[in-house]
């Protein structure tokens, strides 16, 4: 049963991760998607976050800062191994994706906030918060429209799209609750395997595609490593496995508040004919805001207290 629980941890953790950093990002079902590249997507994502999980309870993150480096760790892991997207406009791209949307959105918003509203009573806040992710996440998705890779999804189109990944993200919120009632305590030899995995596809993918990388990956997981080491470990259980508790019915129907908004101002947006670079003011706060959350959590001496 322990090993069960793990499972669905990592396994619940990957599909959160790719909710929010692939398919709340693409908005849209692309040419290319298929059952086998979502799967593959599941995959590998679940792999970063068995590193990301690891990560957590190997150093106790019980606060926001620890816990924004490991999401850091996280997104390049994402961006600078699996795809080399952090290497293709430097310095910029250090922070979007990997810090931007990946440590930023998907694990402090998507992975924490999230599944604490969810495990909170329910409340006005639980659904306002899914209402503002919905809003905003809207405001992402009609930017696609003006991309030369882009185009306009109906809007059967992209409420079938957003219904259907929401309903899956709120089995994986599930999934992942129900790990997370036992502390993370992976295989010794499953982890080596997992890091391992990771060094040969850096050393025989990542390296031959963008060389640049043998020089800033290190750099930037040594900077996150340094940061996490000066974090106080404390005693208590990390947030890997006190995100646990009963989640309302309430609480998961809360959760399509988030749908429901984006198809709404999408909607509205069709209507209206919006023609809005909304990417761009995205890339103008977060991008700078990553940089600035990263070097908090690297040269902050946190205090001991919860996100």
């Amino acid at each position: 049963m322990r090993i069960l629980k793990q499972l669905a941890l990592v396994l619940g953790t990957g599909y959160i991760f790719v909710y929010f950093s692939e398919h709340l990002f693409w908005a849209r079902v692309r040419p290319d998607d298929s059952l086998v590249s979502w799967l593959g997507a599941w995959i590998a994502y679940s792999l970063a976050a068995f590193i990301f999980l690891h990560l957590i309870t190997f150093f106790r993150v019980t606060e926001k800062w620890s816990l924004f480096l490991a999401g850091a760790v996280f997104g390049w892991l994402a961006e600078g191994v699996i795809v080399q997207t952090t290497y293709e406009m430097l310095p910029l791209s250090i922070s979007f994706t990997g810090l931007a949307w990946h440590a930023l959105i998907t694990v402090w918003i998507g992975w924490y906030a999230v599944r604490r509203a969810l495990i909170s009573p329910a409340s006005f806040s639980t659904v306002s918060l899914f209402t503002a992710i919905g809003f905003f996440y809207s405001l992402w998705a009609i930017n696609w429209w003006l991309e030369p890779d882009g185009g306009v999804a109906t809007l059967a189109e992209f409420s079938i799209y957003i219904l259907t990944i929401t309903c899956l993200a709120a089995l994986a919120y599930a999934l992942a609750n129900w790990g997370s009632s036992e502390s993370f305590a992976p295989n010794r030899w499953v982890t080596r395997l997992v890091y391992a995995a990771f060094c040969i596809y850096f050393a025989f993918v990542t390296v031959p595609a963008a060389p640049i990388s043998l020089l800033i990956l290190p750099l930037l997981l040594g900077l996150a490593y340094y940061g996490l080491r000066r974090h106080p470990a404390e005693e208590r259980a990390c947030l890997a496995s006190t995100l646990h508790g009963r989640i309302s019915p309430r609480n998961y129907l809360a959760l399509f508040a988030l749908p429901l908004t984006a198809i709404a101002f999408y909607a509205l947006a069709l209507a209206l004919n919006l023609q809005w670079h909304t990417n761009w003011i995205l890339y103008f706060i977060t991008t700078p805001l990553g940089f600035i959350l990263f070097g908090i959590g690297v040269f902050k001496k946190s205090v001991s207290t919860h996100p």
